[in-house]
């Protein structure tokens, strides 16, 4: 599926993923279950996967100087 977002949007995705990921970073660390903790960590990889995937497409949309 592709999504078309205005440059807004993506600026509130990449800040929306960045708090997430942040929270879910923070769950990861003080979680004491192991398999809770390989969870929580394969979704902060998926996050991180998808930020960088949006920091990318950022780079695309400003104008060369």
């Amino acid at each position: 599926m592709v999504l078309e977002l205005s440059p807004q949007q993506i600026d509130l995705l990449h800040a929306c993923l960045a708090e997430s990921i942040e929270g879910l970073h923070d769950e990861v660390l003080h979680t004491d279950v192991r398999d809770l903790r390989s969870e929580l960590r394969e979704r902060l990889e998926r996050l991180q996967a998808l930020q960088r995937q949006v920091e990318a497409r950022m780079q695309q949309e400003q104008p060369s100087l």
